[in-house]
């Protein structure tokens, strides 16, 4: 099969043949109809952080080729959505909902190959079955959904709860998606990147705040608001302390974004205030497979997330581009295009 497989740093990617995955007992084969370019897999190319011959992609749908010989329940040709996320299901850490972090299964495009390709094996349990009237494309919106969601839960937020959403890169529109899901509202939302603040107010938040123009510590001075939540999902230094500064005593910051900063918290407010703190990766299954039902219900505008679709020999080109991202939100690869 052809795939977009890491070469080194200064070269990236580039598209070769590799064999063809074949399903262990457990496992089916999807053949990739739909690929997410994900922040995380731009990061992990720019700092070197993949193996050589590594296959990335996470964020996919497809339909099923092949089964493994104790697979029941699933037929060649159905569509899926797959999450990449691996997990027993049986340990400590998968029973308290972070099978992210489950020492027994790989991560698909993580810990294990990807689905930049147009063949990925995926363990069964993993798989989410799509309607047949839904494009599958669609379904390769349920992992950043996902995450949003997630997030939004961690939050605990509602009707009435005013929250800002600090980065409006993907991952913060996709959390602004779940936010209005939740009911949740006013929904503030603060980034840098005029493309991406715009798809923010197209998604649903209620205000943006241009953060080159605006501070969140400004934006809630002048307004009076301060926040039931921050959903963190910049990066950017600093951005932890503010929006620690910006949340109502007895409020939630949730931390979504990776970043190598090691904030230093001031406890006294922390205390004093009563804060919540925690941070948000990944998602549970129960959620990914809630994400696929608001992905199948038409009730989530993810479509207008997309910027380009592209090819296997689009995607290092594409991959290469989001690392100065401009107006681009979401590139889905389509490999059999």
């Amino acid at each position: 099969m052809r795939a977009v497989q890491y070469v080194d740093l200064e070269t990236g990617t580039a598209v070769g043949d590799v064999p063809d995955p074949s399903p262990g007992p457990e496992d089916v084969v999807v053949a990739v109809e739909a690929c997410g370019l994900c922040g995380s897999d731009v990061h992990a190319l720019q700092n070197g952080q993949a193996e050589a011959g590594a296959i990335l992609g996470h964020e996919f749908s497809g339909r099923i080729v092949a089964l493994g010989s104790d697979v029941t329940g699933w037929a060649e040709g159905q569509p899926v959505a797959a999450s990449p996320i691996g997990s027993c299901g049986k340990c400590r850490v998968c029973a308290r909902g972070i099978p992210f972090r489950c020492p027994s299964v790989p991560n698909i495009g993580i810990s294990t190959q990807g689905a930049y390709a147009e063949y990925a094996r995926v363990p069964a349990r993993q798989l989410v079955a799509l309607p047949a009237s839904l494009p599958v494309e669609l379904g390769s919106h349920a992992e950043p959904l996902s995450v949003g969601r997630q997030a939004v839960k961690l939050a605990q937020v509602g009707p009435g709860d005013p929250v800002l959403v600090y980065g409006v890169g993907p991952i913060g529109l996709y959390a602004i998606i779940a936010l209005k899901l939740a009911g949740a509202g006013p929904i503030v939302a603060a980034g840098r990147s005029a493309g991406r603040r715009a798809a923010a107010a197209d998604v649903g938040a209620d205000v943006v705040i241009d953060t080159r123009e605006t501070s969140v510590a400004e934006y809630a001075a002048q307004s009076g608001t301060l926040f039931a939540a921050v959903l963190e999902c910049s990066g950017s230094l600093g951005a932890f302390n503010e929006a620690l500064a910006v949340t109502e005593p007895g409020g939630t910051v949730v931390e979504v974004a990776l970043t190598p900063e090691a904030a230093s918290v001031p406890l006294f407010p922390l205390i004093s205030e009563g804060h919540h703190v925690v941070g948000s990766c990944a998602f549970s299954d129960e959620t990914y497979r809630e994400s696929v039902g608001y992905l199948a219900s038409g009730s989530v505008p993810v479509e207008r997330l997309v910027s380009e679709r592209v090819s296997l020999d689009g995607t290092p080109d594409a991959l290469r581009r989001l690392q100065t991202p401009g107006t681009l939100v979401r590139i889905i690869a389509r490999p059999w295009q």
